[in-house]
């Protein structure tokens, strides 16, 4: 790849496998969808340092040992996470993205997901000073969290072996097959995985008297990023996909293998979040959280996602609840509440949108 090379025009840009020279610009745009999208992350602009983790400091050892050990699984789990999405973005995806917009709004996800690693990391610091590392650690130390990234990563090293190394006697079809795959993981992780794990800090922060309440907010900001910016950005990528010929991936839409791929990479992931949640609170005690509520709240937002993307799936079926109404109204930032009152203001004015993606 060259850095930049001018001799190549975006006459006709294309998501992907397009004639793309790096030139950056944004005078003719293939899609407004993603204008709008990097506009919607331009507006909700934070950063980790922003927030104040003085009452965390001070209550979090108020919290039961089972939800101090659900808490500290979970945020070791997203560091990860985190990290690797942004490592997969700036070193794999970014560099396959054929699209002048479209790659402006992957280079500012990528930039937001480095935010979101590196809030955990300080809110540790901020809270439990040199005892944070005993936390972070768990990603080495704790065989169900070591595990918990090596599907994405594999689906990562897949479109890179095949996309971007020379010499490989591989069919255009199968590299628009992990390019897929791939998009499909993104999804389901920021849609299914991440939301849980959200569910879980809030959760705890509301059933202990806001014991805290500083992660609370930055897993609000967090959420925000995710479920306005990033989850709509895979679900419009695979519905262009889809639904645009030109781009030239339909005929892998109207054969079946991205229904039938769809369906069984959720599948896999509902299975692996109903472990990891019987993992976090089978044996444990946690107020207002269980293996069965978690199993409910995977299940739901599976069908959710999957509809969005127009794939049929049992999963449909499951039906809203209020734990599904409370998650929606908790996580919401321009929603005050009075017991986060503690913490600064400063980010709450954030992520009021022009347009409501």
């Amino acid at each position: 790849m060259k850095v930049i090379d001018i001799e190549k025009k975006p006459e006709s840009e294309k998501i992907f496998f397009g004639d793309f020279g790096h030139y950056l610009r944004v005078d003719e745009i293939s899609h407004d969808i993603a204008r709008k999208l990097k506009e919607a992350s331009e507006g909700n602009t934070w950063f980790a340092k922003e927030v104040d983790y003085k009452s965390d400091k001070t209550r979090f050892a108020e919290l039961p040992i089972d939800a101090q050990r659900a808490f500290k699984l979970n945020i070791a789990y997203q560091t990860l996470m985190d990290s690797g999405v942004t490592s997969g973005f700036s070193s794999i995806l970014n560099r396959i993205v054929t699209s002048s917009i479209w790659s402006i709004l992957y280079a500012r996800i990528a930039i937001e997901e480095n935010i979101h690693a590196e809030s955990y990391s300080y809110g540790l610091s901020e809270v439990f000073g040199h005892e944070a590392t005993e936390t972070l650690d768990l990603v080495y130390n704790d065989p169900f969290v070591r595990t918990r990234m090596e599907k994405e990563v594999e689906l990562f090293g897949e479109v890179d072996k095949l996309c971007n190394l020379d010499g490989m006697d591989v069919s255009e079809d199968d590299k628009k097959k992990a390019i897929l795959k791939l998009i499909i993981g993104i999804y389901l992780l920021e849609s299914i995985k991440f939301p849980f794990s959200f569910l879980v800090t809030f959760t705890i922060n509301d059933k202990y008297d806001n014991a805290i309440t500083g992660f609370t907010k930055t897993i609000k900001l967090i959420a925000h990023d995710e479920l306005n910016t990033h989850v709509p950005t895979g679900k419009n990528v695979m519905n262009i996909l889809r639904k645009e010929k030109d781009q030239g991936f339909s005929h892998l839409f109207d054969n079946g293998w991205f229904d039938a791929t769809a369906l069984e990479m959720v599948t896999y992931v509902v299975e692996q979040e109903i472990e990891w949640a019987k993992y976090l609170f089978d044996g444990y005690e946690v107020a207002g959280i269980n293996s069965s509520i978690s199993e409910h709240f995977i299940k739901y937002w599976a069908g959710v996602r999957l509809k969005d993307i127009g794939v049929d799936t049992p999963y449909a079926k499951e039906p809203s609840s209020d734990i599904i109404d409370w998650f929606n109204n908790y996580k919401d930032i321009n929603k005050q509440n009075a017991a986060l009152q503690e913490t600064t203001n400063t980010s709450y004015q954030k992520g009021t949108l022009k347009n409501d993606l």
